[in-house]
């Protein structure tokens, strides 16, 4: 393009006698983004002397190196401590549940295609010396990632 002005200036007999300048801005935004996968932990078959115990690793992708933290809420089932339901009748086994890490920075290992990625570790346990019925029990908690 510069080549072409410049031929066309030349063949019209004009000379260059002034200058001009302008500015260019180029911008871009980078916007932060996390992600928080979902999962279940299935603790396995209940023991009435030793409980039963598990480890969701909850994996949490952003695309840049940003500080964030996981908080957990009660479950649906809570009443003054954690606790699963049984599928059809109103019986329950406590449980607890420990959340780490909390609050740091993702900046170690980037992922294919530039996200980053770690993972967030869930213990829960089911104590023993529970009397429970036996079948099936569940409670459902919410996490929510902030970043």
């Amino acid at each position: 393009m510069k080549q072409f002005l410049t031929t066309a200036l030349l063949l019209s007999g004009s000379a260059l006698a002034a200058t001009s300048t302008g500015t260019l801005t180029i911008n871009a935004t980078v916007n932060s983004s996390c992600t928080l996968a979902s999962t279940t932990l299935n603790l396995g078959n209940y023991n009435f002397v030793s409980g039963s115990a598990g480890t969701a690793n909850l994996a949490v992708t952003c695309n840049v190196p940003t500080l964030f933290t996981v908080t957990a809420d009660n479950g649906q089932n809570y009443s003054g401590g954690l606790r699963m339901k049984h599928s059809t009748l109103d019986k329950y086994l406590n449980y607890t549940m420990v959340t780490t890490p909390v609050g740091f920075s993702t900046g170690a290992v980037p992922l294919v295609g530039g996200d980053f990625s770690t993972n967030v570790a869930v213990l829960v346990t089911a104590t023993g010396a529970q009397v429970a019925s036996a079948g099936t029990y569940t409670d459902v908690v919410t996490l929510t990632l902030e970043y």
